[in-house]
């Protein structure tokens, strides 16, 4: 793929800069990443999709099977420490892999437009690399680079698409068909969509630019070509694990999806589509101002007048991607705003990576701008390379800087033992028994139970989950001594006979107290949770 970049200057410096990229980004991301198991950064589902990972189960709807296989193989390799810990490093590297290709997107986009506007390899090479630097520090893309999440994965496939969308629309420009890159997209985006499904959002914008350049060349033949449609479908494939782990009766194994129904309902996440476009009217405005204080967050006011000023840049000399990505930036915008949950903000982190190769595109041709500008001023004509490169760095470096410096303490969780400690003694004084956990404690309690100390045989329990026969299904699998032989039909019903059945029998607590069901019974305070008595 290097080989392949097409920009003016040395591959070995290149390298270098991708070395460099990685090396730093992984440095900063496994210096403020979490040590253990967390909720912080967003990272409360972690502790299900390592558990899921462990057991080769299926975890909470789509599935995510690319991730998930990830996981298990990156925690099989690298044998130290906790599985949180191995989990959050796998984060920490793919986000740090994400970034140099970042880098590689960047310059391709650069050297689509003509040097007169982006210069020279030296101003490619700098301002791709600003953009690779500014994406790495965003808050966003930083927080979930340091917890068990598939954000940094979803990056990777995006950066990656983008290089080969870059590459394969230079393809088609000189005549060559891209057949062989456009079939390993295809495979790549059914792979990626095996890890997150948000990944079309961005992903149709870019394949449309494609098909209509395929289109102009070869009309429907090449549209219609068996190749890429092959590819797809082999990406997709990565589905067939959920099925197949599911009939295995894996201790997690979210909607029995080894029927079709249960499939059906784990891969259409269905659980989770009335969030989709669910937020009230009223709140609207509010979420709207929230997404545009995040983009300064980001980049700073300064890089994002730089990143809005590369992207008309850009309109004169290539409309397709313009369209393309500001299609894809409000897609992705649009959905993550109207998106019913507090933590939606993280779709919007493949937005700010192709708002990232705006700001390389702006701040080439502000470089150039200032170039031309001491050139022509005779006074200052001798010290024109001293001027460009100058203000270059103060004003263009000072936005990774700025975002690292700022960001540090906000995102850092390298620190923070709270979630990890309340799992172990949790787990610990409720050893043998049943403990109700509510969010964002129950996948972190769920991992501590079954993965670092299953030996105490605490039996978890998402009160919630309850009202799904599944669920129930799979407790009386791995917990029948515990679970009443009739499952009742309200979840109310079925939190109250569980709890009948082992109250005074084996040590009983709620992670809560607060909850419409604790009105049937008695809580007891003892220390971070509450004894549940009649």
């Amino acid at each position: 793929m290097l080989n392949n970049l097409n920009i003016r200057g040395s591959h070995v410096s290149h390298r270098l800069v991708l070395v460099a990229l990685f090396g730093f980004s992984l440095l900063i991301y496994v210096s403020t990443m979490s040590r253990g198991i967390t909720w912080l950064n967003t990272g409360a589902d972690g502790g299900d999709f390592i558990t899921a990972a462990r057991v080769f189960g299926v975890p909470h709807p789509t599935g995510y099977p690319t991730y998930t296989l990830l996981l298990r193989a990156f925690g099989d390799v690298v044998a130290f420490g906790e599985h949180a810990f191995r989990a959050n490093l796998l984060s920490a590297v793919l986000g740090a892999l994400t970034v140099p290709f970042v880098y590689v997107a960047a310059a391709r986009l650069l050297h689509m437009l003509p040097s007169i506007e982006v210069g020279g390899s030296g101003s490619v090479r700098a301002s791709a690399m600003l953009a690779a630097l500014s994406f790495a520090s965003s808050r966003l893309f930083w927080t979930q680079s340091t917890v068990t999440e598939v954000y940094t994965l979803n990056a990777l496939f995006g950066a990656v698409l983008l290089v080969l969308t870059l590459g394969v629309v230079e393809e088609l420009r000189s005549g060559s068909s891209g057949i062989k890159n456009r079939t390993l997209m295809t495979v790549l985006f059914g792979l990626g969509l095996g890890n997150h499904v948000t990944l079309v959002l961005a992903g149709i914008p870019f394949g449309l630019w494609i098909l209509w350049l395929v289109w102009r060349r070869e009309r429907w033949r090449g549209v219609f070509d068996w190749r890429p449609i092959a590819g797809l479908v082999l990406g997709l494939s990565v589905y067939v694990y959920v099925p197949v782990a599911a009939s295995a009766n894996p201790l997690v194994s979210w909607g029995a999806p080894n029927t079709f129904e249960g499939f059906r309902w784990m891969a259409s996440a269905s659980i989770y589509q009335p969030y989709a476009f669910g937020l009230s009217s009223e709140l609207l405005p509010g979420r709207i101002s929230k997404t545009a204080e995040l983009l300064f967050t980001q980049f700073t006011f300064v890089g994002t007048v730089i990143g809005i000023a590369g992207l008309t840049s850009i309109w004169t000399y290539c409309r397709g991607f313009v369209l393309a990505s500001v299609a894809a930036v409000l897609s992705i915008a649009v959905y993550a705003v109207a998106y019913n949950s507090l933590d939606s903000f993280i779709y919007l982190i493949s937005g700010f990576m192709l708002f990232s190769l705006w700001i390389a595109v702006g701040v080439a041709v502000l470089g150039q701008g200032i170039k031309r500008y001491a050139a022509r001023e005779k006074r200052i004509a001798r010290y024109t390379r001293q001027i460009y490169v100058g203000l270059f760095v103060v004003v263009a470096m000072a936005i990774p800087a700025w975002s690292v410096l700022a960001g540090w303490d906000d995102v850092d969780v390298s620190g923070n033992r709270e979630p990890a400690d309340f799992a172990r003694s949790t787990i610990s004084v409720a050893a043998g028994g049943i403990v109700l956990a509510e969010e964002p404690q129950l996948f972190a309690l769920t991992y501590q139970a079954q993965v670092e100390d299953a030996d105490l045989d605490v039996m978890v329990i998402g009160p919630n989950l309850l009202q799904f026969d599944w669920y129930w299904d799979q407790l009386v699998e791995y917990y029948g001594d515990r679970m009443p032989e009739e499952r009742g039909g309200y979840y109310l019903e079925r939190i109250e006979s569980i709890v009948a059945m082992n109250i005074g029998v084996v040590p009983l607590y709620s992670t809560h107290n607060d909850r419409k069901y604790h009105e049937l019974f008695k809580l007891v305070p003892e220390g971070d949770l509450f004894r549940m008595e009649y």
